[in-house]
């Protein structure tokens, strides 16, 4: 009984691991995984991958908008975002 029920718990951990999303960028920025996106417009706005400052590790996603204000707005982000809630973790 045992055996079975520690067979279930890891089954129900591995479910929901496949569902997360997780990247620290130490590996490096995938930009098919995490596309710039600027709805309408895009003035100057920058991403990039940071190796001069980060939380933890050595890598950091870096976002500056533009001198144009709305137009000069930017995002990164993902499409492979799981149904039901979402959590992120973010550090600023």
């Amino acid at each position: 009984m045992v055996r079975r029920t520690a067979l279930l718990a890891l089954a129900a951990l591995s479910s929901l691991s496949a569902a997360q999303i997780s990247d620290d960028f130490e590996e490096g920025w995938d930009q098919t995984v995490w596309p710039i996106t600027a709805p309408d417009c895009n003035q100057g706005g920058t991403v990039s991958l940071d190796t001069t400052v980060a939380h933890s590790g050595s890598n950091s996603m870096k976002v500056v908008g533009g001198p144009n204000g709305y137009c000069g707005h930017i995002f990164f982000g993902t499409t492979q975002v799981p149904t039901g809630d979402v959590y992120v973790r973010a550090w600023m």
